[in-house]
């Protein structure tokens, strides 16, 4: 308890230092100053109550003059004569000021160089195609979280793509500063999408360093460099060229394979399906051969069990079902609800 009230007195004293040296702060002391002193004045001077005193300084000062409280004596008039001048000086410096401040806070927010506060939220690091697209992905799969962007480019660039709620900051993605001001060790889950794997890297080691438990996705321009990025520290390494290569000769020699695979990658409104995760919940205890008639009558099909952090895929018939799996399973659109209303079971990550 004592420990708790030396930091608030802590943290008062720090804001308290700041509002100081603040100009802002030091026209509103002003204005309190002028405010109370006419008001204190005249109410001494016209024989009036405080109250009635302050509030004909107040109104006077934002010359307003209703005109229902009127010097009636030469000093009164003198002290009305200076509260109007020193209220229009006053006024004025303090509405120019704080709108100078509004402004500069909004397009400091426009140029991307904010610092950003939350909780559970999702960071992309890089501005790169595969990064549109996922942003773009998150926001028709349904999250509705805070999404904050973290490029080097210039924000009127990301603009253009008019993407739904994301925070930009603006900065070198490698750097610890930059990452800090999308509040990176808050975060839930971070995406590195980069045009240099090097930077993936890097920036992969750093995300790593500010939050150890955040689920790392990154980009690998190059196959070869996907166990470096995965050394690094992140969970799940995707091979987007090398993945595209493949999917350009697969539709050459199996054009059926590629067009699946390109059902579920392109949006197709009703008509295409997508992969879902599925906890294993009332599955668990079953073989995969019933899970997946099962699922079957329900126009959904059981393809893969993710144990852990290890993905097993078209496991045997006789495959044990256990608590705490997650179910990978290829949906059609028209069936997603029935996934996304399923009952919440207990994932391992």
């Amino acid at each position: 308890m004592i420990h708790a009230v030396v930091l608030i007195v802590r943290k008062l004293k720090y804001l308290l230092r700041r509002a100081v040296h603040d100009i802002l702060f030091d026209i509103l002391v002003v204005v309190v100053a002028v405010w109370l002193a006419s008001g204190i004045s005249f109410s001494i001077v016209e024989g009036v109550d405080v109250f009635t005193g302050l509030y004909w300084a107040l109104v006077t000062m934002a010359t307003v003059g209703y005109g229902d409280i009127t010097p009636q004596t030469p000093m009164g008039k003198l002290i009305a004569s200076l509260t109007i001048v020193a209220g229009i000086v006053s006024f004025t410096a303090l509405v120019s000021v704080g709108a100078g401040r509004i402004v500069e806070s909004a397009e400091r927010k426009r140029l991307g160089y904010i610092h950003y506060r939350g909780r559970r939220h999702i960071v992309v690091i890089g501005w790169t195609p595969a990064a549109e697209a996922a942003i773009k992905e998150l926001r028709m799969r349904g999250f509705r979280g805070d999404i904050v962007l973290v490029t080097e480019k210039p924000s009127a660039v990301v603009r253009e793509a008019r993407l739904e709620d994301v925070t930009i900051i603006r900065g070198d993605i490698t750097r610890i500063d930059t990452l800090l001001r999308a509040d990176v060790p808050h975060a839930s889950m971070v995406i590195v999408s980069t045009d240099d794997d090097a930077k993936t890297v890097l920036a992969v080691l750093a995300v790593k360093a500010l939050n150890p438990h955040a689920r790392i996705v990154a980009e690998a321009l190059h196959p070869e460099n996907v166990q470096l990025i995965h050394k690094a520290g992140a969970d799940i390494v995707v091979a987007t060229r090398h993945l595209g290569g493949r999917m350009l000769a697969n539709s050459l020699i199996e054009p059926g394979a590629a067009m699946l695979l390109e059902d579920i990658s392109v949006f197709l409104g009703d008509r295409g399906v997508q992969i879902r995760e599925l906890p294993a919940g009332p599955y668990a205890g079953k073989k995969y051969l019933d899970a997946l008639l099962e699922l079957r009558r329900k126009g959904i099909t059981l393809v893969a069990v993710r144990r852990g952090g290890k993905l097993i895929s078209n496991p045997s018939d006789d495959f044990m079902i256990r608590e705490g799996d997650v179910l990978i399973v290829v949906v059609p659109v028209k069936a997603v609800e029935v996934v996304e209303t399923r009952p919440t079971g207990t994932e391992s990550g």
